[in-house]
């Protein structure tokens, strides 16, 4: 099967807690995971733990045979835990380590293990390694586009020889998972409980280790691309901080029925990961008692319930709950129509969320179906990666007829391919913001904004040009906004992206044409009247 594809695009789910791998070699199938089947990583990924070695930390540990969290289990005030939530700090103070950690550093360490692994799984089965990956983010974070930037440019900055890791694209966690479990209805499930509509809608509520996302995705009818119709997220929810509610509890109780307070890393992590197995037993049972080792030598016995944990947790859940009703909402002012909601991410399996979107829907009569809670993300971007490899293959061209062939001696300017740039066949997203440029005011010193791209334009979105005159130097300001009830709008009131020179003779008449990506980066193309054209990206290393 693989020599009928010249290439190949890993889908990368890096996640806070574990990280998963995989790749689509047929749209007829399920993505393949790619773990070699020693490691016994397939059931839940491999975790992401970092350890940062003394004593410059310049050497990251992530799995290496065995993940660092077990590796370096006695000196845990080394490790870096959910580091994607921790992206924009920059840097790290790690006990003992010199110099802050680069956050980006840490978490490309993580993908490199990951792509690792992932290679030596197509060593052992005879196969070429691969390279060029699609990777998912939190959607909480899809407007941040200069951090998108930067975990894409730590990714591609990754080596293995004289090898370099290549992105083709990235997408939001929950349209990953929304791409599996609809793909997966629609073509692969049981006969008897396969998808038949041509217009099927599902929510995603995914519970990860770091972050809460939810999207809306319509299918339609077989092979027409899935839509995104919203995203959003909690960047500072997810299973981590159940994780913490409970071993905040276990240190009360060990406080004050033992008069035990753990004083060093190593007995903090050791309760960190009873918290997590506590957790684990209570989506399970409805009591969970630990046994733990006293410094004494004696044994704490500490009972809590699975009541207990659903109330202390319970502002949390009703974070995601909130943010889950107003997606609702904006669906039905859209008069989309959910048909389901998909839980995954590993926390989802925890019963209060089935519970409380239960009582969140009751007069609703949404199903709730849980999915494959570690895969799906990978999957989804496995199988949106093959929509890349079929867009970037190229295609077989017809020869031209002789009064059609080009005519190499004319100066005319070929037409720049990024006027026109083309969709993924798997997926259409949508434009969340209004976009536009700055321009100048009569009424307003400080300038107006221009918007020319509407929000819940496709993308990639592609505006109509505007005309401007060059001063000695031509600086294209470009600014978004949510919600624009006037095409020119006070610059005060609109957020800032990005300011991009344009080297251009003075008194030039420029045309400015705008493109937002599918990756949400946004270019501006100037044309000036003598023909040059100059592109420039929110994705391009200006400073």
């Amino acid at each position: 099967m693989e020599k009928d594809r010249k290439k190949y695009i890993l889908g990368c789910d890096i996640g806070n807690g574990y990280a998963y791998i995989s790749v689509l070699l047929s749209p007829d199938s399920d993505p393949l995971p790619m773990f070699p089947a020693g490691y016994n990583l397939n059931s839940m990924g491999m975790p992401t733990t970092a350890y940062i070695t003394p004593p410059d930390g310049s050497k990251i540990e992530v799995f290496n045979g065995r993940p660092a969290i077990k590796r370096y289990a006695r000196t845990p005030e080394k490790f870096v835990h959910a580091v994607k939530t921790r992206l924009k700090e920059n840097t790290i103070q790690v006990e003992g380590i010199l110099e802050p950690v680069s956050t980006e550093k840490i978490y490309a360490a993580i993908a490199r293990d990951l792509i690792a692994l992932a290679n030596e799984e197509r060593k052992n089965k005879g196969e070429s390694p691969i390279y060029e990956i699609v990777f998912a983010f939190p959607a909480s974070i899809s407007d941040d586009i200069a951090l998108l930037n930067r975990m894409q440019k730590s990714i591609e900055d990754i080596q293995f020889g004289n090898q370099k890791v290549k992105v083709a694209g990235r997408l939001p966690e929950p349209a990953a998972v929304a791409i599996d479990y609809l793909y997966y209805m629609q073509h692969l499930a049981e006969e008897s409980i396969r998808l038949k509509e041509d217009h099927f809608t599902v929510l995603v509520y995914d519970l990860g280790h770091g972050t809460f996302d939810t999207a809306v995705v319509t299918a339609r009818s077989k092979g027409k691309p899935y839509q995104v119709h919203s995203k959003n997220g909690l960047p500072d929810v997810g299973g981590k901080d159940f994780d913490t509610i409970l071993y905040k509890e276990i240190c009360r109780i060990l406080q004050e029925q033992y008069q035990y307070v753990p004083k060093n890393a190593k007995e903090k992590e050791d309760i960190r990961l009873i918290a997590i197995e506590m957790k684990h037993a209570l989506s399970k049972n409805d009591t969970d008692i630990q046994e733990i080792q006293l410094p004494n030598g004696g044994y704490a016995e500490v009972e809590i319930t699975r009541k207990q944990f659903e109330k202390w947790s319970s502002y949390l859940m009703n974070q995601t709950l909130e943010l889950v009703e107003n997606v609702l909402n904006d669906a039905q002012a859209q008069k989309i129509k959910i048909n389901a909601v998909v839980l995954s991410g590993g926390a989802s399996q925890m019963p209060m969320v089935k519970n409380g979107l239960e009582k969140l829907l009751e007069d609703e009569a949404i199903p709730i179906h849980v999915y494959r809670t570690s895969e799906s993300v990978s999957y989804g971007t496995a199988r949106y990666a093959y929509g890349l490899q079929q867009k970037s293959e190229p295609q077989p061209q017809p020869k031209p007829k002789e009064d059609e062939k080009e005519d190499t001696t004319s100066e005319k300017k070929k037409e720049n391919p990024t006027n026109e740039p083309k969709s993924n066949t798997i997926l259409e997203q949508f434009t969340d913001w209004y976009y536009g440029i700055w321009v100048p005011s009569k009424e307003n010193i400080a300038g107006c904004v221009q918007f020319m791209v509407k929000s819940g334009e496709k993308l990639p979105a592609v505006s109509k040009t505007i005309s401007l005159i060059s001063a000695e130097r031509l600086n294209i300001k470009v600014y978004r906004k949510k919600v624009v009830k006037e095409a020119i709008t006070e610059v005060e009131q609109c957020d800032s992206i990005i300011w991009l020179p344009f080297d251009v003779p003075p008194n030039s008449k420029c045309t400015i044409k705008l493109v937002v990506q599918e990756d949400y980066n946004v270019q501006v193309i100037c044309t000036t009247n003598s023909g040059l054209v100059i592109e420039k990206s929110t994705a391009d290393k200006w400073k």
